[in-house]
């Protein structure tokens, strides 16, 4: 009996498939829009545009679903590295990757780019410090790998239980986005749309884990990231006569600029707290391209470091490291996913710009009894208010407020396209939050089954035992996330920032030493993990109660206190001990680039003695 150390790819016909997808998805769409100008009523075509695409989401989970365990866990390790790295890109972008951010960078401009390079950032430290090993481990999830590093259930435990609370936090935002994208158009209302996002979310994880997930996350991204890019390649060639708008909204800032002091919007003073837009509709005051006016030159930068610590550290980014077929090709599907993840993100800017752009151009001078019909529609979509407080006759931007999440449905609005246009931007975003919240949810469903319930409540549970504990923690984690976003009201950026901050503060410490310093013991470990996670809880939790910051600090940007404490705790708490000697062998067997996954080593070890 022999090893199989580089798995087969599930089908070699994946890119045909994929392709036959994006085909029949853009003939959806024109077969829409035609129907569209033939006079079809909207409310039908909204319908179609929205539950098509879930359906085949559906679909594709349903088709992969399985009961085995290193495919429930990690798709076989049989994923090509382009496949992976779609998956990667889409649950790091999420809904608020697509609406929040982009509404972030529209309403304070410049001062928004740190989200953006800091979640990019955090994505390159993943993929150079961390993926390439815990594929070398074999671990499925994080804290399997803590648990696997140091010998210890409890480790694991605790970090599973450290871990719930940010991820919790992210899909009840995901869930929120999607809901509110899906009561515009799919004529239900928003605490329907949040029980059947849930649904969805579950129905996919619990059909085959990430063996399920990770083939319509593919599907996800196509219909993301088409959704993204066709308003903003039209305006472009309309605005600047080049379908290339990444290159081309350089050509608007001047025009930005003018249009900004034509109707009154000049710099403000820089601001003494960490400005982030709200979720509530709110006027913009900071000009587009005035820096550091919102957010603090201080408070960019450690904005930038607590997001691209929290996205660095993600679990349920870091579970996809196993699912490549080898170690090398895990290396690739990190390097795919940061291009595919690169061409949102630099798409971001120029989104935002064009919005500003189209904005300011039909406000500027123009009379109230005039304004655009645009403004009406944003209205009653609950998108933007308006009211000419100084009586003048004229709308400036002060007296117009505009929801941050909604900018990105905004635009096709505010550029006149097609009513098709403006539902293929929704349903790229609600793809983006049923993706991500399909990662969250399973990587604490995992939590619980593979690291909470195997590590303390059962160790020889059996793997199918196991996975129920797996798939029940998914469902309550989904129906509890739900119960949260249909009863109280979620910033989703500022919970974005805070399970980023903790994200940061309880694993990347004790992530960097474990890899990089042999010395690290499990005591030390677990010391800065609990000490880390506690300081950024604390942190939030006080600055909350004392109006958003504690001694000048934002709540937002707890892990610039808390992962130097962690660290300093893991490293004095291993320094006073003496790691095992095997342990030691282990870290110097996982970085040899040379050998093989330790995962397969074993795997081999196991067959010959079963031979």
């Amino acid at each position: 009996m022999s090893l199989q150390t580089h798995y087969r790819p599930i089908s070699p016909r994946l890119g045909t498939h994929y392709a036959i997808f994006t085909s029949t998805y853009i003939a959806l769409v024109l077969f829409l829009l035609i129907l569209e100008q033939l006079g079809a009523r909207t409310l039908w075509l909204s319908h179609i545009m929205i539950i098509a695409p879930v359906a085949l989401y559906l679909g594709i989970a349903l088709y992969n679903r399985t009961l085995d365990v290193r495919a429930f866990h990690a798709a076989g390790r049989r994923v090509p590295p382009v496949f992976v790295g779609l998956s990667l890109a889409i649950s790091a972008i999420g809904g608020i990757g697509f609406f929040a951010m982009t509404g972030a960078v529209y309403m304070i401009g410049f001062d928004a780019l740190c989200l953006v390079l800091g979640l990019v950032a955090g994505f390159l430290v993943a993929a150079v410090l961390f993926a390439p090993f815990l594929r070398k481990s074999g671990a499925f999830t994080l804290p399997g790998y803590f648990r696997q590093r140091f010998e210890s259930t409890t480790l694991g435990a605790v970090a599973a239980s450290m871990m719930v609370f940010p991820l919790f936090l992210l899909l009840a935002a995901e869930l929120s986005l999607g809901a509110m994208m899906a009561s515009l158009f799919a004529s239900v209302s928003f605490e329907s749309a949040v029980t059947i996002g849930a649904v969805v979310i579950v129905i996919a994880v619990i059909a085959g884990g990430l063996a399920s997930i990770i083939w319509a996350q593919c599907a996800q991204y196509i219909v993301m990231i088409a959704g993204f890019l066709t308003p903003i390649v039209i305006l472009s060639v309309l605005i600047t006569n080049l379908p290339l708008p990444q290159f081309t909204y350089g050509e608007l800032f001047e025009r930005i600029a003018t249009l900004e002091l034509a109707i009154g919007l000049g710099p403000v003073d820089p601001s003494a707290t960490l400005g982030l837009p709200g979720d509530a509709r709110e006027a913009v005051t900071k000009p587009f391209l005035q820096a550091f006016g919102a957010i603090g030159r201080t408070d960019f930068i450690l904005l930038l470091l607590c997001f691209m610590g929290g996205s660095a550290a993600l679990p349920s980014l870091l579970n996809r490291a196993g699912t490549a077929p080898s170690v090398f090709e895990s290396r690739q599907s990190w390097a795919w996913g940061l291009l595919f993840l690169g061409l949102f993100l630099i798409s971001v800017p120029a989104y935002a710009a064009f919005a500003k752009f189209l904005t300011l151009q039909d406000l500027a001078g123009t009379p109230a009894s005039q304004l655009p019909d645009w403004i009406g529609r944003l209205r009653e979509a609950g998108l933007a208010d308006f009211t000419d407080k100084n009586q003048d006759g004229v709308i400036s931007t002060a007296e117009l407020l505009v929801s941050r999440d909604g900018v990105t449905l905004a635009l096709p609005i505010i550029g006149n396209l097609p009513f098709i246009i403006v539902v293929l931007v929704a349903v790229g975003g609600v793809a983006a939050t049923l993706a991500a919240g399909a990662a969250h949810c399973l990587a604490m469903g995992q939590a619980i089954g593979e690291d909470i319930y195997r590590g303390l409540i059962h160790k020889s549970a059996t793997p199918s035992r196991r996975q129920l504990v797996t798939r029940a923690g998914c469902i309550l984690f989904a129906a509890a996330a739900a119960l949260f976003v249909s009863s109280q009201e979620i910033d989703v950026l500022r919970a974005a920032a805070w399970a980023m901050s903790l994200t940061a503060s309880a694993f990347l410490p004790v992530l960097i030493l474990s890899i990089w310093w042999k010395k690290i013991t499990m005591f030390g470990a677990l010391a800065g993990m609990v000490a880390g996670f506690a300081v950024a809880l604390a942190h939030i939790a006080i600055s909350e109660m004392a109006g958003g910051s504690l001694f000048g600090l934002s709540s937002l940007l707890s892990a610039v206190v808390a992962v130097p404490i962690g660290t300093a705790t893991a490293v004095a708490i291993s320094l006073m001990g003496k790691p095992p000697a095997e342990r030691i062998e282990f870290v110097d067997e996982m970085r040899d680039p040379s050998g093989q996954a330790l995962y397969d080593r074993s795997v081999r070890e196991a067959a010959q003695l079963q031979s």
